[in-house]
């Protein structure tokens, strides 16, 4: 989960993103333990959304270099 939550606050820091970090739900089809949940409102414009998206995609790679062991797997699953 430690990762996810270095993903919430990279984005929060660099582009003032507000993101949650969350365990699964029994709600949840996703098989992954922990996730991030993003919310939205009828007041979010599309640029706002797409500020959220970009922000997204860009975090995890710079994360993802404290996190060795993690590379490891994703390696292994592709």
């Amino acid at each position: 989960m430690d990762f996810f939550q270095d993903i919430a606050d990279r984005v929060l820091k660099e582009d003032l993103v507000f993101v949650v970090t969350s365990k699964r739900s029994t709600l949840d089809e996703c098989p992954l333990l922990f996730g991030i949940k993003l919310f939205v409102f009828a007041g979010n414009s599309k640029s706002d959304l797409l500020k959220v998206s970009e922000s997204l995609k860009r975090a995890p790679s710079p994360v993802l270099e404290g996190y060795t062991w993690l590379k490891l797997i994703i390696h292994d699953h592709r």
